[in-house]
């Protein structure tokens, strides 16, 4: 992604209003690109602004409004019908507004009969709330063939929702008594179903069996059990934490695991963190992985979907080599500072709001 510094004498003055749910302080990580989006933005010089939405409408008087769309933010089970009822309302009551919506996730792929129901209310939804508006952006290029337009959505992807703590690397393997021998694996291990943690415990076993000291960091909140995973590995599972925290610890790592069942993607923060703190990456190649992702091939080490061996030798490779440790995580960290800062988010951000026709909506 380029930077779009040229457009900034095209920006806009009116605000710029970032709608998402009230978070309640749940762990939220659509929530957290809200806050990190609306400092950039207003670091760029515009007048950003987070609204949580409750369900009682959306008024605002003027200026650009950007709607955060997960299905599964808005409404139980991904079904959110009053959310349809305020964005419909709005453009009626503001025709002025400028309706932009920013997809996070278009909607369930059908994968039972329960899903299939699921997703076709999904599906019809999307359609609805694409339809009154004038912007949309997609945070993976995945979702493009999925939105029902005749015009090319614009990609912006996600950035890291966590501070950078690089500088804190050596201090916190010492905390983790992670000796200059010991590889430390490090990977986000939310209990979520697109989550490969067998491919997890695959990479560390065949890190250990090479007869390294190994130890995995599974961050996040939630992370579940791992099973079959060699007693030699050193496994630490700190739970939720603050961002500073999580960031800290994510600093030791050697390696980052990421394995997605529907490949890695621009719209991972949590790949986006990898990247910002210099870690090699060990991915998944999947249907929905973004071919200018794919090629960045200096920073990631991509491995098929559906085999396992291949991910825990590309980690195995690289854990037995320290210099080409070193050589991918320069390139991780220059990928992350050609594509994406947050500067460099908000650049496109402003730049689909300036050159997007307005009130043209979307078939």
């Amino acid at each position: 992604m380029k930077s779009l510094r040229g457009s900034r004498a095209r920006r806009p003055q009116s605000p710029i209003w970032l709608v998402y749910r009230e978070r309640h302080g749940s762990v939220d990580g659509i929530g957290d690109y809200c806050e990190k989006l609306e400092s950039a933005l207003r670091v760029a010089g515009a007048d950003a602004r987070t609204v949580a939405w409750r369900g009682r409408g959306i008024d605002v008087n003027e200026g650009s409004l950007i709607l955060q769309y997960n299905p599964f933010s808005f409404g139980r089970w991904g079904f959110a019908p009053r959310l349809v009822v305020d964005l419909v309302a709005l453009k009626r009551r503001r025709p002025t507004v400028q309706l932009a919506v920013m997809v996070h996730e278009a909607f369930l792929r059908a994968a039972s009969p329960k899903s299939l129901v699921m997703a076709a209310w999904q599906r019809l939804q999307l359609r609805a709330v694409l339809s009154v508006a004038d912007v949309v952006m997609v945070s993976t290029s995945a979702w493009r063939p999925l939105l029902p337009s005749r015009r090319v959505p614009i990609t912006a992807p996600v950035g890291s929702n966590l501070p950078d703590r690089r500088e804190r690397r050596r201090d916190q393997r010492r905390a983790l008594d992670a000796g200059s021998e010991t590889v430390v694996l490090a990977t986000f291990g939310t209990n979520h179903p697109a989550r490969l943690m067998d491919y997890v415990v695959a990479a560390a076993n065949a890190s250990a069996a090479g007869h390294q000291p190994v130890m995995l960091l599974c961050l996040g909140a939630g992370t579940p059990p791992l099973k079959g995973l060699d007693p030699t590995v050193t496994l630490r599972r700190p739970g939720r934490q603050s961002d500073g925290e999580l960031a800290t610890e994510l600093s030791a790592a050697d390696i980052y695991l990421a394995p997605f069942a529907d490949g890695l993607t621009t719209r991972r923060t949590t790949l986006m963190a990898a990247l910002q703190h210099a870690l090699p990456v060990v991915g998944t190649d999947g249907p929905h992985t973004e071919p200018g992702l794919r090629d960045e091939q200096a920073a990631i080490c991509w491995t098929p979907i559906g085999d396992p061996d291949r991910f825990a030798d590309a980690t195995l490779r690289l854990a037995c080599d320290w210099a080409l440790r070193q050589r991918r995580g320069a390139a991780a960290r220059a990928l992350f500072e050609r594509r994406f800062t947050w500067e460099l988010i908000a650049d496109t951000v402003l730049a689909a709001l300036a050159t997007s026709p307005e009130g043209e909506g979307w078939q």
